[in-house]
């Protein structure tokens, strides 16, 4: 389950020469990633651990009890974008208790701000 993507621009942010080696070619997002971790602790949430490379971006994983949460970041055609994205176990779910709707909301909420606040972060906007 993931949260609509938010897209924007900054050149506050570049790419890392060599940083797509650990994700694909031509996609970056570390520093995002980085800021983002940065900013979150102090937003109330705690991280688990640093930033990590995926195929499709850079993750920071964000602590929460009933599910497995992060935040990806990583470069588009128009610019950079970010999400929330949470995994369960599939048991929880098939007992009806998916406990990442909620996790990923505020998590979301609380990216939207940061991202609407932060003076070097223009054109934001929400891509479902």
């Amino acid at each position: 389950m993931h949260s609509p993507i938010l897209m924007f621009q900054s050149s506050h942010f570049a790419a890392i020469p060599g940083e797509d080696e650990l994700t694909n070619p031509g996609i970056f997002g570390r520093q995002l990633a980085e800021w983002v971790a940065a900013e979150l602790p102090a937003l109330g949430f705690e991280l688990t651990g640093p930033a990590i490379p995926e195929d499709f971006g850079w993750c920071v994983p964000v602590a929460s009890e009933e599910c497995d949460l992060y935040v990806a970041c990583a470069n588009s055609e128009e610019g950079w974008q970010a999400f929330v994205f949470a995994e369960s176990g599939l048991m929880a779910r098939l007992l009806d208790h998916d406990p990442r709707p909620p996790a990923v909301s505020a998590l979301y909420i609380a990216l939207f701000d940061l991202l609407q606040r932060a003076p070097h972060i223009d054109s934001l906007r929400e891509d479902a």
